[in-house]
């Protein structure tokens, strides 16, 4: 038994809006017990049931007893019968995800009908992207800013080392200690710390220690007595090790650790860095004003499965960062939505306007790309899985490279105002002690 279903009449287009087109699929009484005529027969050549072979069961006993199963199986039947006259009769839907079946309402051997969202491309057709008005910053490292990075290195360099025997603890030391908090005479459980590090030149969470330790020397014991809260308690502390603060001078054995001969081709290294990241910072924040302006000239709405499925993969990317740290998926996911749509519409964007001004990754560029990387690796294991991988991006690698040509593009097209930026900063490393 086969049946053929004439769904040309059954199939109503609900709603086009926002990339969604929801259509309503309903079947008559006729159409459904076909169907599940179908679906039954189709069940009789997998289902077992006792005293009988496979494929032997009697059609009426399925029936009865895989109720579940048999709607299932027509459903199926229904959506794939409808989907190929849904693309029949709307040719310029351009479905992004696989579509969706929702509302199924059934009623054996009487009616069938159900729902099936397709979500497509958004249409239109970008403008303004060129003569974007856009600001773009000028490098300007100055001495002042050289200086300052040598000395974050040198801080950053910075190490301690035991003082010279019977030295007193001074206030410009660090000191090893172990201390325990006392109350009428009774020592705290759990106050006992040992090997705590302390900086005597930054204020302490104990009130007093700094002051009762100062002038001791290596092994001996202070006490003394802060207020907790309303409580008076004493403390006991006992100095292990004195050290300080070593910072590396600039001398031949510091260049010889920078790879540089003196400290003029140190100041010249550091500049270019400094000049280097401050390109790269300017022209990220140059790239975003164009982006922006993109986005606001070129309003449309997006597939909502695309954009959840690009939520999911940026929560992924957030996961792993975190190291395996609990997150709250729902708040991530409410800050990384917007994220997600901005780089899906910049996608579609992008590739419109490469379509309009005929912009394409050509075979021989990406042959230029892989050549690129291969020059870079050493082993011909590296360079065979570089082709292999190479090959199952391929089409992602050539898209990418359509976008970073359309950007070029709209960056060589953008009237662009070169300004000084403002007294920058150097950022540096936090200090370390070993």
């Amino acid at each position: 038994m086969k049946t053929t279903l004439d769904l040309g009449k059954s199939i109503k287009e609900k709603q086009n809006k926002d990339c969604v087109h929801l259509f309503t699929v309903t079947l008559d009484d006729k159409q459904t017990t076909d169907l599940c005529g179908n679906a039954v027969l189709r069940l009789q050549k997998v289902v077992k049931l006792p005293g009988f072979r496979a494929g032997r069961a009697p059609l009426s006993m399925i029936k009865q007893q895989f109720k579940n199963e048999v709607r299932d199986e027509a459903v199926e039947l229904a959506a794939k019968a409808a989907l190929p006259e849904i693309f029949k009769q709307n040719k310029d839907l351009n479905p992004v995800v696989q579509p969706i079946l929702r509302d199924v309402k059934y009623e054996e051997d009487k009616e069938l009908s159900f729902e099936i969202q397709v979500e497509t491309a958004p249409v239109f057709e970008a403008k303004d992207y060129k003569g974007i008005k856009a600001t773009k910053k000028l490098t300007n490292v100055k001495d002042d800013d050289v200086d300052a990075y040598i000395n974050q290195v040198l801080e950053y360099n910075a190490y301690l080392k035991p003082v010279a025997e019977n030295t007193s603890v001074a206030g410009n030391h660090y000191i090893i200690v172990d201390y325990s908090s006392w109350e009428d005479g009774k020592m705290i459980a759990g106050s006992e710390i040992k090997g705590d590090i302390i900086d005597m030149n930054n204020p302490q969470t104990i009130a007093g220690l700094p002051e009762a330790v100062k002038g001791a020397k290596k092994g001996e014991t202070k006490e003394f007595t802060s207020k907790l809260g309303d409580k008076e308690i004493q403390y006991k502390v006992t100095v292990n090790e004195i050290k300080e603060k070593v910072t590396p001078k600039l001398d031949e054995e510091f260049f010889k650790s920078a790879g540089v001969k003196d400290e003029t081709e140190l100041k010249a290294n550091v500049r270019k860095m400094l000049e280097n990241q401050q390109a790269e910072s300017y022209e990220k924040e140059f790239t975003e004003q164009l982006e922006d302006a993109l986005i606001k000239n070129n309003p449309f709405a997006l597939p909502p499965t695309l954009v959840a499925e690009e939520t999911a993969d940026l929560i992924q990317v957030y996961r792993k960062r975190m190291r395996g740290a609990e997150i709250d998926e729902e708040k991530v996911a409410k800050k990384l939505q917007p994220v997600a749509v901005r780089n899906l519409s910049l996608t579609y964007i992008l590739h419109n306007i490469a379509k309009q001004e005929k912009i394409e990754a050509t075979d021989d560029d990406l042959k230029a790309e892989l050549n690129k990387a291969l020059e870079t690796m050493k082993t011909e294991e590296e360079k065979k899985n570089a082709h292999r991988l190479f090959e199952q991006r391929k089409e992602y690698i050539r898209s990418s490279m359509v976008e970073n040509k359309v950007m070029d593009f709209i960056k060589a097209n953008a009237e662009v105002k070169e300004v000084k930026p403002r007294k920058r900063v150097a950022k540096a490393k936090s200090e370390k002690a070993e």
